[in-house]
């Protein structure tokens, strides 16, 4: 290296520190016998030098300084702030000496712990005899609220009101200012992001469980389908009920297709089985293990009663079932709407009925008819025009159901998704659900193929306590304190 280079590094304090710590590593004289790769010799000077500490020079010319209870105590100054009168840091919560009681230090001659608290009370006192002096506290700690140490407390009943009031009212100034410090000389309400992408780079290919982020959120969709931006999982992520979910559903698919046919002579056995396999990779956790596999089983034994309860008025089944259909836009294109149904049924009279499990709350019939969660009426309009395969063309839906599988009491529950018009209590028969559905999808879709249409944000507002993925992307938190959410029907 060039001497001036070696020079500039042994300067100024950083450079003086440096230069003693290679003086007592020489001054050993004692080889360690420890050989590092040339690669590593970063992370060893790294480890090796950790502890040296080097201070910024202080500045004669500063207007604030920042001292301990000692050099306040040794130093003059015009005016002097006692800052962090909060109970268990000034004065200091007393240490417990997990080794010596009380006696035994006094025996061997050692402070007892609450002489802290009397030398914390000693420099307060002093402190106090400048000429100006401000004593603060912090409303929080570590995010959490804060208690006022017990000498404000103490000061304020020898103080007297009137006395302790003008005091207050003297501080409010300076609490003035640093209001004044954070508030802007105007505000501006920011835009709400409208991107508005060419149309050849919107998406043609959609599930019906995204049709629900398109309607609740588009911006979602232009984050994930248009630019391609995927949330990446934590380092070391913790079991989340999407994983419960995915091992049910997972089991529950399993067992429907390898007894499609005929079901086994003990079908809660059978059905623990296939989730043991499921469950299997998340075992490890102890959650899994002492909360998710234990509702399982109380979920099979429900599943077993129902399930053969319900075998006798069906004539088929269908489950994790793919479909897929096209519907066409004006300049030759075709969107795609696709699904995976997790079950499907023919009934004795020749419907089907079509359910879906749910480890979580159900949707509402209302929320489904306002379009908040349209999968199972998209569902049904996917099999109405025969995109599921052995499934004719213009089959007649009967029934669509939820079956909420939670493992608590009671472990699973079925229910009929009713949608009850407005002007009538009749609910709407599935089959007009479905053509309702797919006729305000279509209508969707060709909004959404003109290029002036933008992906906004939050267009249902009953999304806006949930945080998405890309709220921070959409700048949410800036734009949306002005107001203007409101909600849209589907």
């Amino acid at each position: 290296a060039d001497q001036n280079d070696v020079a500039i590094v042994f300067e100024e304090r950083a450079g003086a520190s440096l230069a003693s710590a290679f003086d007592e590593l020489l001054a050993r004289q004692q080889p360690s016998g420890l050989m590092t790769p040339l690669s590593d010799y970063p992370e060893v000077f790294q480890t090796a030098f950790a502890d040296r500490m080097v201070r910024r020079p202080e500045s004669a010319r500063a207007q604030l300084n920042i001292f301990g209870q000692l050099e306040a105590r040794l130093t003059e100054s015009d005016r002097v702030i006692l800052g962090g009168l909060v109970e268990g840091v000034w004065p200091p919560a007393p240490r417990i000496d997990p080794w010596l009681s009380r006696p035994m230090r006094h025996e061997l001659g050692l402070d007892l712990p609450e002489r802290r608290i009397g030398l914390s009370a000693h420099d307060f006192a002093q402190l106090l005899g400048h000429d100006e002096v401000i004593l603060t506290h912090a409303a929080k700690v570590g995010g959490a609220p804060a208690v006022a140490s017990r000498f404000l407390h103490r000061l304020e009943a020898v103080a007297g009101e009137a006395r302790w009031k003008a005091a207050t009212s003297a501080g409010e100034t300076y609490v003035k200012y640093a209001a004044e410090l954070d508030q802007p000389d105007k505000v501006e309400p920011m835009p709400q992001p409208e991107p508005r992408p060419p149309r050849e780079a919107r998406p043609l290919k959609m599930s019906v469980t995204a049709i629900e982020d398109w309607l609740r959120d588009p911006y979602t969709i232009y984050a994930r389908y248009i630019l391609r931006l995927d949330p990446l999982d934590p380092v070391d992520m913790p079991l989340s009920a999407a994983d419960r979910g995915s091992a049910i559903h997972e089991s529950l698919g399993e067992f429907t297709q390898t007894y499609a046919d005929a079901l086994p002579d003990d079908i809660k056995s059978a059905l623990r089985d296939i989730g043991a396999k499921h469950f299997k990779p998340l075992m490890e956790r102890p959650e899994a293990r002492a909360l998710w596999w234990p509702r399982f089983q109380r979920i099979a034994a429900w599943f077993a009663e129902w399930e053969q309860a319900r075998r006798g008025s069906i004539d088929a089944i269908k489950a994790e079932i793919r479909g897929e259909i096209g519907i066409p836009l004006d300049d030759a294109r075709t969107f795609v709407l696709s699904a995976r149904a997790d079950r499907i049924e023919r009934r004795d009279d020749g419907s089907f009925a079509i359910l879906d499990y749910k480890t979580g709350q159900p949707p509402t019939g209302k929320q489904v008819r306002m379009g908040l969660s349209p999968q199972l009426t998209l569902e049904a309009a996917i099999l109405r025009e025969g995109g599921f395969a052995g499934i004719p063309a213009d089959a007649s839906v009967g029934d669509l159901v939820y079956v909420r599988l939670s493992g608590n009491n009671p472990p699973g529950e079925q229910r009929s998704l009713e949608l009850k018009i407005k002007t009538s209590d009749t609910p709407q028969p599935p089959d007009e659900a479905a053509d309702t559905a797919r006729r305000k999808l279509e209508a969707l879709i060709r909004a959404f193929d003109d290029e002036q249409q933008p992906y906004t944000s939050l267009n249902l507002s009953m999304w806006a306590n949930r945080y998405g993925a890309y709220d921070d992307l959409a700048r949410i938190k800036e734009w949306s304190a002005a107001g203007g959410l409101g909600i849209e029907e589907w």
